[in-house]
């Protein structure tokens, strides 16, 4: 039998399913053997029957176990026999091998859907009659995702101008390929680079606009834009956002100039000690605006899905170039995606995110901002309403490199904001979070001489 260990990271429920996997590997446990039943063996580990519970129901979902009614859990007979790998030859002893951490900028945040939940939501969808295609998107999905809109974020809008799309960088692809040819796109300065990447590809030309503290400077917009992309809610690098007296002149500005603004939605349900920002589409009244959101950030950084609001005149032109493009998203993905909304999971989620994310904001607040400003830095913590960002400026530029390359050796990549640098922690997995918190307080104090 093997043993769990309250101290590791890792859950106990994982560590149950480690086990009995070690189990059956070793030759121990054979296809059609009986295990213990989930009170004894929760009785025999010293932990809750709930854990054994869901540990068994992963190893059932995985078919290492084999379950009938009314017949004692057994592991699966059809289950090969994996024989142990052979004893490693002593070598000399070495570092530990690590993948390298990426502390650049991020949207996605560690999932905290439970297993269980995302079972339950793959079932259903599995389990749904085929439809006939809707390459707007599922009508469920879409009707939950308006749902969820009203409730998160206060925003009355219609499923019918909901349109699915393959994730942030999908969904602005099929908004510029819908809006004409050989456009003039203004993006931010400094930026998110991730969808500045996607213009070109539709066709269209990038126009770099000034962006101060408080956001995009509308003052010094060029008047020959066709439209313009904006982060209202995570202004980069730190997250700050655009106050309202600064919303509202943009969009006077777009509804002028005949401008459509493109607003990506950017981790606004990230703001955990304050309440979301209203959309820049709720403040609208005469401008064009089309809002941009994606589900990685409060499911998964994996779950290539997202989604479009538009007005109903660009809705129709969006259902246009989609019956092109086609939908990049399964039935089943957006079926079990509705689940999880209309079970109210996502929001559940929201609240676990934000306890989540002021939790490490105060370990880096506590511990690594003081370990990297005895490495020389002059640092700047992130919103704690948005996110887990440090900016870090050294006083030159042969410093930083040298805090660079010390990073790099121990295989960390941080991100970059205008001349300083950019780490971020909020879409780090607990594991990878610990680790970096020690490896940034294990460093060695160097200042430039």
């Amino acid at each position: 039998m093997f043993a769990v260990d309250r101290s590791l990271p890792t859950s106990l429920p994982a560590q149950i399913v480690s086990g009995m996997r070690g189990l059956v590997a070793a030759g121990e446990l054979t296809g059609g053997d009986r295990v213990p039943s989930t009170r004894e063996l929760a009785r025999q580990l010293g932990v809750s029957r709930g854990s054994v519970v869901t540990a068994y129901d992963q190893l059932l979902s995985e078919g290492v176990l084999l379950s009938a009614q009314g017949a004692p859990t057994v592991v699966h007979p059809d289950l090969p026999r994996v024989s142990p790998p052979p004893p490693p030859v002593a070598a000399a002893p070495h570092p530990a091998a690590h993948r390298a951490l990426s502390l650049r900028p991020s949207s996605g945040h560690p999932g905290t859907i439970p297993p269980a939940a995302w079972r339950s939501a793959w079932r259903e969808a599995a389990a749904m009659p085929a439809q006939p295609a809707d390459k707007s998107g599922q009508a469920a999905l879409r009707r939950a995702i308006a749902g969820h809109l009203r409730l998160a974020r206060g925003l009355a809008v219609s499923a019918d101008n909901v349109l699915v799309t393959g994730g942030s960088r999908e969904g602005l692809l099929l908004i510029l390929m819908s809006l004409g040819r050989d456009l003039r796109i203004g993006v931010e300065d400094p930026g998110h680079p991730g969808l500045r990447s996607v213009i070109p590809l539709a066709g269209h030309t990038p126009v770099t606009c000034e962006t101060d503290e408080l956001g995009i400077d509308v003052a010094s917009l060029p008047g020959d834009l066709d439209a313009v992309l904006v982060t209202p809610s995570h202004l980069y690098p730190l997250g700050a956002s655009m106050p309202a007296s600064r919303r509202l002149a943009l969009l006077e500005w777009a509804a002028t100039n005949g401008v459509t603004v493109i607003e990506d939605d950017f981790n606004s349900e990230l703001r955990h000690r304050v309440s979301p920002l209203p959309t820049l589409g709720m403040l609208a009244s005469e401008a064009s605006v089309i809002t941009l959101g994606t589900f990685s950030t409060l499911l998964s950084t994996q779950l290539n899905a997202g989604y479009v609001v538009a007005d109903a005149v660009i809705a129709q032109a969006l259902r246009a170039t989609r019956q092109t493009l086609g939908m990049p998203v399964s039935p089943v993905t957006q079926h079990a995606i509705a689940h999880l909304l209309e079970g109210g999971f996502v929001r559940r989620n929201t609240r676990v995110v934000h306890k989540k994310l002021t939790d490490r904001m105060d370990r880096l607040r506590d511990a690594v901002v003081p370990a990297l400003e005895a490495s020389g830095a002059l640092i700047t913590l992130g919103q704690d309403c948005l996110g887990a960002d440090i900016v870090a400026a050294f006083p030159t530029s042969d410093a930083q490199e040298q805090f660079v390359g010390l990073l790099a050796r121990r295989e960390i990549e941080v991100g970059r904001a205008g001349p300083d640098l950019l780490l971020s922690f909020g879409h780090l997995s607990d594991d990878d979070f610990g680790r970096a918190v020690r490896i940034l307080t294990g460093l060695t104090p160097t200042r430039p001489r």
